[in-house]
């Protein structure tokens, strides 16, 4: 078995808790020596990698927090570790990423824990015989996928040129840590390629042992029920894993990560993606109540058609506290900018800025892509009760509006996010305050992306041949679905504009592609991660962002002025940088540059 020696990376984890892993049971009867003998223990690290490292909410990990250090949202706090990370003033002390490093390696560590010598599936968990089977068999593709998908998250947040001027993945992981043998200069990051085929290796693992679906299509519905019950609702299918597949070589593709060029990088992405695409429309849309990619995905829904891959479902309402103003019980912590709307196009499908979009900017809210009211919440729009349409709180963000920016704990852009909220919530009503939701790890609307992206490039916008769809047709799926509150979309009368961009050629419709990244992804964390594969350097990066100033005019009228500057993004690096702590304590663990300072 291959041995990468990573030892001193999950030390930070290990000294917070203060104790080992594996900690004794109450009776003190199973230790690091003999856990083996306790298939409790063993299942353990797998369903631990599941409850406890997988987010269940988009506004306590980092999938919300990362998107205001883009141009798409901001933190209201000035003080706020992505802010700061964002407009160039972070200290090696508040380094966001941190904690990112440390939980992705202890969840690798569980994994390897698991996999080691192949104990977790030689291992009886279960009295019938055939019923043990499937379960070691999904543990131990459980097991290589979340290493997988834990070692691809590492790696698209980490990779990047050194201060030595050379490109790098991160430390691979293979073999459990073992805290009494410390070889700190041992410790080097792998080079991209040789991170990205360590995890294409645990893609193939997990897929031969994982069965084809989990959610929509089990095969045997009483055997899938007796052995894994309602946790099998989360854990991996060979679905998810082609997904990982798609999004590992979508970024292996990407110009920062592909200097050559590689083609044929872009071609398994969208092989890939398609294959994943491909299940949901023809095996799960000919279930009953099945998947059509023409139906809107409801954020609410943890059974939503739309999800590929869910975390474990939760009811806490962090991410509405997090988002509402204060005057409906929320902190607006984190907001959109201007420059998100404004990506935004008409219901037309053109962009704001093309003339033939109608887009009026004293009427900026008028018209707009049906996308926009499901996503972001403006100056006179309402809080509608799911149930019964009842309107719960109305935003006023013009000036000396009680939502208006420069208010204790309102927007700082005027706007405030919709995406991801109960629609039940009422912070004065506890009959209604809670709502199972779920985050989408994995997405059919991902899918549609990564394959319009990588399809576009290999094979160009309308060949449906090669993969037995097209780019266009990917994108077209997307702009015409249903939206959340059952909207049609765009091009439910035609087009035209994703037909002109698809006969414009590749460069157009990447264009196109990229902005649809943005709209339909926004506080989801994707466009950090895009931003850093498409731009050739952080000057690509450094914009201003903007807010909207609403105030009266004479005859009562609103007017609209787009010119205030909230932040400055003020990057000293397309990458991130790497925890100061570990970069000290191993001398041959390279830096990222920008990062030179913190030493």
């Amino acid at each position: 078995m291959k041995f990468t020696k990573t030892i001193a990376i999950l030390l930070p984890v290990i000294a917070i808790s203060g104790c080992s892993f594996l900690d004794p049971l109450p009776d003190g009867s199973y230790n690091d020596d003999n856990y083996e003998e306790n298939t409790k223990l063993l299942r353990g690290y797998v369903d631990k990698i599941y409850n406890d490292f997988i987010p269940t909410l988009y506004a306590t990990n980092y999938l919300l927090g990362i998107s205001a250090a883009t141009d798409d949202a901001v933190y209201r706090s000035e003080t706020a570790a992505w802010r700061k990370f964002s407009n160039g003033t972070a200290l090696m002390s508040g380094n966001p990423f941190t904690s990112k490093w440390n939980s992705d390696y202890s969840a690798i560590n569980y994994a390897n824990l698991f996999l080691k010598d192949r104990v977790g599936i030689s291992s009886r968990y279960l009295i019938d015989k055939e019923a043990d089977a499937v379960y070691r068999r999904t543990m131990q593709g459980s097991a290589f996928g979340l290493r997988a998908w834990y070692g691809f998250d590492l790696l698209r947040t980490f990779a990047g040129k050194g201060t030595d001027g050379n490109m790098y993945g991160v430390p691979i992981m293979t073999e459990p840590a073992a805290t009494d043998k410390i070889d700190n200069e041992s410790i080097r990051r792998a080079g991209v390629d040789e991170c990205v085929k360590q995890i294409l290796e645990d893609c193939d693992s997990a897929y031969f042992y994982l069965p084809e679906s989990n959610r929509d299509y089990p095969g045997d519905p009483a055997q899938s029920l007796t052995v894994t019950g309602s946790v099998r609702y989360k854990t991996l299918d060979r679905v998810c894993i082609d997904a990982i597949r798609a999004m590992v070589w979508l970024f292996w593709a990407s110009p920062s990560f592909n200097p050559d060029g590689n083609v044929d990088r872009y071609g398994q992405a969208a092989l890939y993606a398609s294959r994943v695409m491909k299940h949901k429309i023809e095996r799960e849309g000919s279930l009953a109540g099945g998947f059509d990619p023409l139906s809107g995905f409801r954020w609410y829904d943890c059974n939503s058609a739309e999800i590929v891959w869910p975390s474990n479902f939760s009811k806490a309402t962090d991410t509405e506290k997090c988002c509402y103003p204060l005057g409906f019980g929320g902190q607006s912590n984190i907001v959109p900018t201007q420059e998100l709307v404004d990506a935004f196009p008409m219901a037309n499908g053109y962009p704001i800025t093309d003339s033939r979009s109608g887009y009026d900017p004293q009427k900026p809210y008028d018209g707009r892509d049906p996308r926009f009211y499901a996503a972001i919440y403006y100056n006179g729009s309402s809080v509608l009760r799911l149930s019964n349409g009842a309107k719960m709180y109305s935003f006023k963000t013009e000036t000396d509006g009680a939502d208006a920016p420069g208010g204790t704990m309102t927007s700082p852009t005027g706007y405030y996010i919709r995406k991801f909220l109960y629609r039940g919530w009422n912070p004065y009503d506890q009959t209604v305050q809670q709502g199972y939701r779920c985050v989408h790890l994995l997405s059919w609307t991902q899918m549609c992306l990564i394959f319009a992206e990588a399809a576009n490039e290999a094979v160009g916008p309308d060949d449906s041949g090669t993969y037995g769809y097209s780019a266009k047709q990917a994108l077209a799926w997307l702009r015409a679905r249903k939206t959340t509150e059952g909207a049609d979309g765009l091009g439910t009368s035609g087009d035209a504009y994703l037909d002109e961009c698809a006969s414009s050629g590749k460069e157009q419709f990447a264009a196109l592609v990229r902005n649809e990244w943005r709209v339909e992804t926004c506080f989801e964390g994707e466009r950090y991660y895009n931003l850093r594969r498409w731009a050739t350097s952080a000057s690509d990066l450094n914009v201003p962002v903007h807010r909207v100033k609403i105030t009266r005019g004479y005859s009562g009228e609103e007017v609209f002025d787009y010119n205030e500057v909230v932040e400055n993004l003020s990057y000293p690096s397309l990458w991130a940088p790497l925890p100061y702590m570990e970069v000290r304590r191993c001398p041959n663990l390279v830096q990222n540059e920008g990062w030179e300072s913190w030493k």
